[in-house]
């Protein structure tokens, strides 16, 4: 599921597919893949874009929370 972020300052783009989820960050040109933990991670994605929340707040609490853990796998777009 590929999620807009246009309104975001440090996201680019969020893609989630099955229990994983890319992010490109504004500042890089390199893919982060994480594994979700949080069975409400997609639901409270989606709410915080539609809410107008800050995307990059979130996906930060999110890594902080460890609700996404990082993946060693970095790849340069």
């Amino acid at each position: 599921m590929f999620f807009e972020t246009k309104d975001s300052s440090a996201i680019k783009e969020i893609t989630v597919e099955d229990n994983i989820v890319t992010v490109i960050f504004n500042s890089s040109n390199k893919e982060y893949k994480y594994e979700v933990k949080d069975e409400e991670f997609t639901n409270n994605l989606q709410n915080t874009i539609v809410n107008e929340d800050s995307i990059g707040k979130f996906i930060n609490q999110s890594i902080k929370n460890k609700l996404i853990v990082e993946l060693n796998t970095t790849t340069t777009i």
